[in-house]
């Protein structure tokens, strides 16, 4: 009895207060249920890709903001396969922005893909600080196709691998099969540079049944390879020169029973090929770098392959970010596309011509350095190419908090890659983009 009234007496106030926390929580469900909607769904089950230099491989932004947003990211897939370190967009590098393109239009059967970002900051080799960069937005949009070595073997300069396919074009042209014919595709002329180390790679022995191989090459992680079962000593060597080594590296197919492995300097670097049991044969020798003369098809279908006309020597930057836009927006139609401008402070943070008197960093003077300027050009080049073709810009370097009065946070010196503080602000201003829609 005493146990009831002592409930009876308290069980009122108690009562109220725990009608007024549910009146209340009830009252918060709503907006707490929609704070997290607004956070799980804005982009919930998205397919999200990165088009990148080494600024999206294997950094930890992407997988911060599908996080944030709920997209999926594949970092594993992504990386060193569409995302790729010190690679550009040159019409000719296989594993550069357009081969990894076509990389990634491959998995569109098989993974969603809803959304792709791109940058190479890379591309700034093309670009002159004051003209920026050769051509127009009106050259002809060119998108890479299949790469084929022409010659016998290597010649002894680039001049003469010029003078080579000068004289010998038309006859390699009208040889040519049909099934080889096709736009964006390029004949390769390779050539010695024997200032630069390079590793002679000799196919002895081709697999009859194919299976794993390894190349340990310089200081790089291990590169693994599959090799398919029944290839000839021409197709094994053209298969094994068209995979990526590394960031830094070339391989480039001799013309003979070869290819050449090398550095993009010379640092005297050895490859080691270990076969397993695949029963492929290779001999590696020391020898001069290879570098490629490459003559490009610019028709639009293979009609014109015999026409010199169709053939040049150069391809320009413009033209190849025109050929990526259009050769996306065609195989990928419901695929949102955007370019990605990120913050880029790479420079020496202890150049005097930069430092007040304070410690401080002169911001007109940097704006006046080369590679400031390079990169104004780049970037304007790169919006120019998004509004011609109505996909979104993402000014990340705009929103991310991060400038030259605190840089040293974010950045470390002479190094355009971010601490991991750095990338977090990048996620966090992407989030921020897209939830508000502040994309131009």
């Amino acid at each position: 009895m005493e146990l009831m009234k002592l409930t009876e007496k308290t069980s009122a106030p108690l009562y109220t207060m725990k009608r007024s926390m549910l009146v209340v929580g009830f009252l918060l469900l709503p907006l707490m249920a929609c704070q997290l909607h607004a956070q799980e769904k804005i982009l919930q089950g998205k397919g999200f890709w990165t088009l990148f230099d080494s600024l999206g491989d294997g950094t930890p932004w992407q997988q911060q903001f599908a996080d944030m947003t709920g997209c999926i990211f594949y970092p594993k897939l992504n990386r060193r396969h569409i995302s790729y370190g010190g690679s550009d967009s040159a019409p000719a590098t296989m594993n550069g922005t357009l081969g990894r393109a076509k990389l990634l239009v491959a998995l569109k059967d098989s993974l969603p893909i809803d959304i792709i970002m791109i940058s190479n900051t890379n591309d700034m080799n093309f670009t002159d600080p004051d003209t920026g960069v050769e051509g127009s937005i009106d050259d002809e949009p060119w998108m890479q196709g299949c790469k084929r070595t022409v010659t016998p073997g290597l010649m002894e300069s680039k001049e003469a691998a010029k003078a080579y396919c000068q004289k010998n074009l038309r006859k390699i042209l009208k040889a040519t099969p049909k099934s080889q014919r096709g736009a964006g595709n390029m004949l390769v002329f390779p050539y010695a540079e024997p200032k630069r180390h390079g590793n002679r790679i000799e196919i002895k022995a081709a697999s009859k049944q194919g299976g794993e191989i390894c190349f340990h090459v310089g200081r790089s992680p291990r590169v693994n390879l599959t090799l398919p079962a029944g290839m000839s000593v021409k197709e094994t060597r053209e298969w094994l020169a068209s995979k990526f080594y590394g960031a830094g590296w070339s391989a480039v197919d001799n013309g003979d029973n070869s290819f050449t492995i090398s550095y993009y300097y010379d640092k005297n670097n050895k490859v080691r090929v270990d076969t397993k049991e695949s029963g492929l044969q290779v001999e590696v020798t020391d020898g001069p770098r290879v570098e490629e003369y490459v003559y490009y098809y610019t028709g639009k279908d293979a009609s014109g392959w015999t026409k010199n006309s169709n053939w040049t020597e150069k391809i320009s930057l413009w033209s190849c970010y025109k050929g990526l836009m259009e050769y996306l927006q065609a195989n990928l139609p419901n695929t949102q596309i955007y370019w990605f401008m990120p913050s880029y402070f790479n420079f020496d943070f202890d150049t005097p011509e930069l430092l007040r008197a304070d410690g401080s960093f002169d911001e007109e003077a940097f704006k006046k350095t080369e590679r400031n300027r390079k990169w104004m050009q780049l970037s304007a080049m790169q919006r120019a190419i998004a509004h011609r073709y109505n996909c979104g810009v993402l000014e990340v370097g705009k929103y991310c908090g991060i400038t030259l009065g605190n840089v040293r946070d974010y950045y470390n010196s002479k190094d355009p890659h971010l601490k991991k503080e750095g990338y977090a602000q990048w996620s966090k201003a992407l989030y921020e983009i897209f939830s508000q829609g502040k994309w131009e």
